[in-house]
């Protein structure tokens, strides 16, 4: 059989399927309006919170044109540069937060879609849209699709890797143009986050578990020509990698990490909202862990390549996880760092559920996902407001300030998501010094002496009898302290309070200085 009837007959066997699924035909509107759904709730979370500190470092990097977005990414993001390259192409239709959060918002629309897809290829007798609803309002989805980072092009591509590897090399009739198409985006998952590698490297993993001599072969051949093309990466990683890395002296033990790493998988599998759910998650996954021992008891000779495929792929990642964490510390790997391992844990607990043989049991995992999902979104939606709230608190200083009243800004990195609120007649005053956007140090935040604070109130013309104080709660990252404690001398030596007002995760004080004695 040549390599184009096998495509053909590929493609007749993936639309025959698709024909034979009646659940498809009568529910083919329940996928359409769970992405609505959740493009509804998107959307209007888009238009709503503030941006943060990290996302403001994204504007500023893709405000300027790509070069200087290439430049910035690999300088001063300290990331693979394709998320923000594509991100300053899109901001020159339109420039403004909302447009930007835009470009998240239908990355993870468009995973909602391949996740469908990957249903169908996988659980040929289970409607789509349970899979769907599991991904769509998880918080960390939602949190990823209004977030002006990288995270939602990495969930994009992590499931159009998962659906082409399967249609390049587990189908029964393997795809040619699929395997083409997984090496093109495999060269764009490593340009975009180097973390997506681990699910390269589960992939492989996966067909050697299941001795597919010559689709492995193939995958790896693949891959050679995909590291190839990441050579003019590899003489940034270093550096990038040890300014992480940088302030972690401690990275923890192994019992340490392993905990971390198990807890985020808990974590994308039933989030967490109010803290007596934690409990309640607890004693649910102690039975999830006895049904599904039993289950796998019961159904041990009825593994079928796709399951091993799926568990073979998760548990390599969370393994490179596990190594990353030890060399360098969990600090580096929050939820979204990590979100690589997000979809194929629920596609490898959906699988378990399976094996059971009753769709009955993967709906009642569903319903049970949605329950934990819908607090942990509704805990995260309710303050309406990103760490900081920067748009409140730079309407609140400009509804209360007065002239010659400067506004200092600790640490200094909550001076640039301020900025794009402030527009008030005082100066802001990063301390303990401004921000350089040449490289990204840590160790810039770090008040060193009270003189740093006088110099920079120095430098603002004025006699400064009252100023403003704005801390956020960053006060330090990892093992390096950015000396909250030296900000409170100051204050208590040379001001007193006058007024107070919190936000989430930041303070707004104004101060009068104390009369010489």
């Amino acid at each position: 059989m040549t390599e184009a009837e096998s495509e053909s007959l590929s493609q007749v066997g993936r639309a025959e399927t698709s024909v034979d699924m009646p659940v498809n035909s009568r529910n083919r509107f329940v996928v359409p309006l769970l992405i609505g759904l959740h493009l509804l709730i998107t959307i209007f979370l888009a238009f709503r919170l503030n941006i943060w500190v990290d996302e403001a470092f994204s504007l500023h990097t893709t405000a300027q044109g790509v070069r200087y977005a290439l430049h910035q990414a690999l300088n001063f993001e300290l990331q693979a540069p394709l998320y923000f390259v594509l991100l300053s192409v899109w901001r020159k239709l339109d420039s403004s937060i909302f447009a930007a959060r835009l470009f998240s918002v239908a990355s993870v629309a468009l995973s909602l879609r391949v996740v469908a897809s990957m249903s169908r290829r996988f659980w040929k007798d289970l409607h789509p849209g349970w899979v769907v609803a599991i991904v769509a309002f998880n918080p960390l989805t939602i949190a990823v699709a209004v977030d002006i980072r990288l995270y939602a092009q990495v969930l994009l591509l992590s499931a159009l890797l998962l659906v082409t590897f399967y249609d390049g090399y587990l189908a029964l009739v393997p795809s040619r143009r699929a395997r083409i198409y997984y090496i093109l985006l495999a060269i764009a998952s490593l340009y975009t986050q180097y973390y997506l590698g681990f699910l390269l490297a589960g992939n492989a993993c996966a067909l050697l578990a299941l001795r597919r001599w010559r689709p492995l072969l193939q995958y790896v051949v693949g891959m050679v020509l995909a590291g190839l093309c990441f050579v003019p990466m590899v003489p940034f990683i270093q550096y990038q990698m040890s300014a992480h890395t940088a302030p972690i002296q401690n990275p923890g033990t192994m019992l340490v990490v392993f905990k971390a790493i198990t807890w985020r998988m808990k974590f994308y599998l039933l989030p967490i909202g109010w803290d007596f759910t934690l409990e309640i998650r607890s004693w649910v996954l102690r039975g999830c862990y006895l049904a599904g021992f039993i289950i796998l008891y019961r159904n041990r000779k009825r593994f079928t390549d796709d399951v091993v495929a799926l568990w073979t792929t998760t548990v390599v990642i969370a393994m490179c996880f596990l190594v990353i964490a030890r060399l360098q510390g969990e600090t580096l790997l929050q939820a979204r760092h990590t979100i690589a391992l997000f979809l194929p844990v629920n596609f490898a607990v959906v699988s378990l559920a399976m094996m059971a043989g009753n769709r009955r049991v993967v709906h009642c995992w569903v319903v049970l996902v949605l329950m934990f999902s819908f607090t942990g979104l509704y805990v995260y939606s309710k303050p309406m407001a990103k760490p900081g709230d920067w748009h409140r608190v730079g309407e609140y200083l400009m509804a209360h300030e007065k002239p010659d009243q400067p506004v200092l800004v600790f640490h200094a990195g909550a001076a640039l998501p301020l900025s794009f609120y402030y527009t008030g007649s005082n100066v802001l005053v990063p301390v303990p010094r401004e921000n350089t956007f040449e490289r990204f140090d840590f160790h810039d935040y770090v008040l060193r002496d009270e003189r740093e604070i006088i110099e920079r109130l120095k430098s603002i013309p004025g006699e400064h009898m009252q100023i403003w104080l704005v801390t956020d709660e960053e006060c330090g990252f990892a093992d390096l302290s950015y000396h909250c404690d030296m900000v409170e001398e100051f204050v208590n030596k040379y001001y007193t309070t006058e007024e107070t007002k919190s936000f989430r995760n930041s303070l707004v004080r104004r101060l009068k200085r104390k009369e010489p004695s």
